[in-house]
């Protein structure tokens, strides 16, 4: 199970918090970073997703696709592009991305007061083709790449990374009102394994977010986990396109 565990951390640059706005979608605290991310009741918290209103028909028509299957070769192209922050899509354009370095930090355990077990990571995220965070997450040796979107068709966030043994695990999220994502696992390694998690951002100046999660085989939670994201620095100059440079 463990080799699960490191794309439980790469998805989470995705930006999780409400859009700035008018209405009932203005930023909200976030709590302080001792509170452990919980999903909101649906019925008082409805999701961004379907609160807000989508980029316009013709602005989407021009994205780029989404294929109907995604591959390692899809994948490893999009990590190849500059990054490229004009343009993002309405869905993704929040005031919470942020290309650059992370810092993630992570600690497992059998339960929520007993995660020990700690390991640090290095990320690398940036934009692409105006839909598309891309990330490259290494500890060690060990280095994955995965890409968040949002889906029109399905109405969902979608989320797909490529292990180092070429196996493509698939996400799906929901996005929710105070500063909070969800997702799913819906494609893992080990069929009767299966994971969520929720994150908030900690800090004013978005340098800061925090993870929390469960691992459940067959329905039964087997591990949590906790995630502290630190942004470190700008993107590296090879990241960039070259007129930003």
């Amino acid at each position: 199970m463990r080799k699960l565990l490191p794309l439980l951390t790469c998805l989470l640059l995705i930006g999780c918090g409400e859009k700035k706005g008018t209405g009932d979608n203005s930023e909200t605290d976030t709590g302080s970073a001792s509170e452990e991310p919980t999903a909101p009741n649906e019925s008082a918290a409805p999701s961004v997703d379907s609160a807000t209103v989508e980029s316009p028909a013709n602005e989407v028509a021009d994205l780029s696709p989404l294929p109907e299957t995604i591959t390692k070769g899809f994948i490893m192209g999009l990590w190849a592009k500059p990054h490229d922050g004009r343009g993002i899509i309405e869905e993704l354009a929040d005031e919470h991305i942020r290309a650059g370095v992370w810092k993630v930090v992570t600690g497992m355990g059998p339960d929520k007061g007993e995660v020990v077990d700690t390991t640090e990571a290095s990320m690398i995220v940036k934009m692409v083709d105006r839909r598309f965070q891309v990330w490259q997450w290494s500890v060690g040796q060990h280095i994955e790449y995965s890409f968040v979107t949002y889906d029109y068709d399905a109405k969902r966030y979608r989320w797909w990374g490529v292990q180092p043994d070429g196996f493509i695990m698939e996400w799906s999220g929901r996005r929710y009102w105070r500063n909070l994502m969800e997702w799913e696992t819906v494609k893992v390694p080990e069929e009767d394994v299966r994971m969520t998690v929720r994150e908030v951002f900690v800090s004013e100046d978005r340098k800061k977010l925090q993870m929390a999660g469960e691992i459940k085989r067959d329905d039964e939670v087997v591990a949590y986990r906790k995630d502290e994201f630190t942004w470190l620095s700008e993107l590296p100059e090879e990241h960039r396109l070259p007129e930003a440079k």
